[in-house]
Formats: C-alpha cells, sequence, structure tokens
C-alpha cells in the first residue's frame, strides 16, 4: 500500500492510528523509533500481530480485530497504557512477556472471549510489578474470585470488575491486595459479598448499574455492609 511507502520517510512520527485497512499484512519493517503512540482499529488482515520493537511507545490500543489470533515478540520496555478490545478470535496472549513490561501500569482486555477461557491457566509471576489498574471483564466460568486469586498482582491499586454472570463471591481472592484503593463492580448480578479485609483501606467503592443483590446488601444506613463501608470517602451505589 501506498501508505506504508510514505510511512517509510517519517521516522519521526510519534503516534500513529491505523483504522479498517483491510490489505495491511505486517508493518514491523517499517522505522518507527520514536512512536510514543499506536491504535489500530478494525484490521480485518491482520491474524498475527507482528514482532515489534518500539522502545518509546507508550500506548497501545488493539480494537476490533476480529481475525487476529496470536502476538508477536513485543519488545516495548516503556509501555504504560495497553488495552485490547473485542478481538474475538485471539487466543494466544504473551503472558511470558508481561514480566519484561516494567513500567506497564493500565491494562485492559475486553470481549476477548478466548482470551477470558486461557484467563485461570496465567500466574501472577507474568505481570509486572509496577501494574496498578487492571480491568477484567466477562469471564462466565469463574464463581469465586478465589478460582483467579493468582491472577492480580499485589501492586494493584485499581480493580474493575464487569460483567461476571456467574460470580457470586468476591470475599475471597483478593486479600493479598494490600494496596488497593479504588475498586469498581458492574454488570455481576449475581455478586452479594465484598473483600471485607481490604475494606478499611478503600478509597473509592463503586457499583454501578446490574449488581442487585450487592446493591441491596450496601446501599442506606440500614443495610449489611455500611457499618463496614461508611469511612470509604467516595461511595456510588448505582441501578
Amino acid at each position: 500500500m501506498e501508505l506504508f511507502s510514505d510511512l517509510h520517510q517519517l521516522s519521526n512520527l510519534t503516534s500513529l492510528y491505523i483504522q479498517g485497512c483491510k490489505r495491511i499484512e505486517s508493518f514491523s519493517d517499517l522505522e518507527l523509533s520514536n512512536l510514543t503512540r499506536l491504535k489500530i482499529e478494525g484490521c480485518e488482515s491482520i491474524e498475527s500481530f507482528p514482532n515489534l520493537q518500539l522502545p518509546n511507545l507508550t500506548e497501545l490500543e488493539i480494537l476490533h480485530c476480529k481475525n487476529m489470533k496470536a502476538f508477536g515478540d513485543l519488545q516495548l520496555p516503556n509501555l504504560i497504557r495497553w488495552m485490547i478490545y473485542n478481538c474475538e478470535n485471539l487466543g494466544s496472549f504473551p503472558d511470558l512477556q508481561l514480566s519484561n513490561l516494567t513500567m506497564l501500569k493500565d491494562m485492559f482486555i475486553l470481549k476477548c472471549p478466548m482470551i477470558d477461557a486461557s484467563l485461570p491457566q496465567w500466574g501472577n509471576q507474568n505481570f509486572p510489578a509496577s501494574l496498578v489498574e487492571l480491568t477484567l471483564c466477562s469471564e462466565p466460568d469463574v464463581s469465586d474470585f478465589s478460582q483467579l486469586s493468582h491472577l492480580f498482582p499485589s501492586s494493584l491499586t485499581t480493580l474493575y470488575i464487569v460483567r461476571f454472570d456467574n460470580l457470586e463471591s468476591i470475599s475471597t481472592g483478593l486479600q493479598h491486595l494490600t494496596f488497593l484503593q479504588h475498586l469498581t463492580i458492574s454488570f455481576c448480578p449475581e455478586v452479594n459479598d465484598l473483600p471485607e479485609t481490604l475494606l478499611p483501606s478503600l478509597l473509592s467503592l463503586r457499583i454501578l448499574y446490574g449488581c442487585p443483590k450487592l446493591k441491596e446488601r450496601c446501599e442506606g444506613r440500614g443495610s449489611h455492609y455500611w457499618p463496614r463501608i461508611s469511612h470509604i470517602p467516595c461511595i456510588e451505589i448505582q441501578d
């Protein structure tokens, strides 16, 4: 494509957004050493994410790449934020490379069902100690967070739990998150408890939409959890 021949001349490029390119096969040979932000959206031709050596990249977003199945070798030593959204066939995740992302702070994996299926096999040793924010979404086979306790690095300060349809309990599995300050739970209709060991240190607790059982146990002075959560500076409970 002519686009790529032009990019070869843009060695000082710092931000790149590629959308809807149906014939892209690889761009790993481009000279993009100064790139700090890369967003790839709706590129159906990508089946294997290419090997990337981008020493200055801080943000990587991969959205709606429905045919992408795997990642190549990622050399991204300064990556801070990583989002993967709606990549339905992505089944191979470079979890063994996570420990090399020593600057990674925010990680979002949403609507990637084949990755979700492999989540319980991951080990916490693969997460860098720098990770402070994590969003987990749509894991249908989990009913108790003790099944995923090995996933969460103890460095987390912010955790989002979203669309766990069968999740009932989060009272266990999070005890080691001694730095956690912000906990958000949404669209988890069966959840009916909270991790009591973490409540004293929380700065914010948000129960947002689709959590009727937990809402009932937390809302109002007469509720079950109110004596234990009333000290939290920011409490948000929505229907």
